[in-house]
């Protein structure tokens, strides 16, 4: 009984209600919301990873990181990720696909692009602030789902897990093409060092299950046959209607939302007996994201 009482206090606190968290044989599709708190996200902005793990779905932030989303579309639709694989993967930390160096043959130089570590603090954006001070900034919250921090009247995205960076050399203006996924745990260090540019919503199973390299080796696999490989990499835009998922994610600015961060801030629920300080990690609560039935 004391199983299945935690098991209830999971849900209810909503850590399962992230799509992200869901393999296809558990998560349910939810009929098309007319409530505005749940916003439909666009097809051009969601890049599907169909893997021999399974189907990952990263969601764009083009109004964070325009250059690096404008060259990740541009690559998947020359099809330059199709067939390449994840060759970096370190455990807890980041799984990184793309082309090695030394394998990179004859594919057409790309240039390398200017980093975006960070923007201005835009005061028309929806923000929801979640603590000041933040251990790493002077403050955290989020700005249209992503969770972002601010200092000096700059803002960057946070790496929390499932977030999404461009890989790059020592110097900041060298990302070309290979992106890295972070995973299990929550990398700041790599904040306002590494363009962030997405996240993963949809697909968190498959990413678990990316065959890992050995720490000794920097994660390096060093053969490809022993790699998970992306079969193929479209924009949802690209996608026939029944190959799209019709993905909702919960406004980060809504009450609803709110709601869900002051339950987490208190810890009233019967089954906690530290009820914290109210201070909150902006990586600790999840984004509900949900497929719905298409239209």
């Amino acid at each position: 009984m004391k199983a299945l009482s935690f098991c209830a206090l999971v849900v209810a606190l909503g850590f399962g209600s992230a799509a992200a968290q869901q393999s296809p044989a558990t998560a349910t599709a939810a009929a098309p919301s007319v409530n505005s708190a749940w916003q439909l996200l666009p097809q051009d902005d969601l890049l599907y990873l169909d893997t021999d793990q399974g189907r990952i779905v990263i969601l764009l932030a083009p109004q964070f990181a325009s250059e690096h989303v404008k060259r990740v579309k541009e690559l998947v639709k020359n099809r330059f990720y199709d067939g390449v694989t994840f060759y970096r993967v370190i455990e807890g930390f980041v799984a990184q696909f793309g082309v090695p160096e030394h394998e990179w043959g004859n594919r057409a130089k790309l240039t390398p692009m200017k980093a975006e570590f960070s923007w201005p603090v835009r005061g028309g954006d929806p923000y929801l602030l979640v603590q000041r001070p933040d251990l790493l900034a002077e403050e955290t919250g989020f700005n249209q789902g992503f969770a972002v921090a601010r200092e000096q009247n700059q803002e960057w995205l946070v790496h929390c897990p499932g977030v999404v960076n461009m890989a790059r050399a020592n110097e900041p203006d060298t990302g070309v093409a290979d992106i890295a996924i972070m995973m299990g745990q929550a990398p700041r260090h790599l904040d306002k060092n590494m363009s962030a540019f997405g996240k993963v919503i949809w697909g968190q199973y498959a990413v678990n299950r990316v065959r890992r390299g050995e720490t000794a080796d920097g994660g390096v696999i060093g053969s490809a046959a022993a790699r998970t490989v992306i079969k193929q990499a479209r924009l949802g835009s690209e996608l026939a209607a029944d190959r799209q998922l019709q993905l909702e994610m919960l406004s980060t600015t809504s009450s609803e939302f709110s709601q869900s961060l002051a339950e987490r801030r208190s810890r009233t629920h019967v089954f906690y007996q530290h009820k914290g300080n109210g201070n909150m990690d902006v990586c600790y609560p999840q984004v509900p994201v949900r497929l719905i039935k298409a239209v």
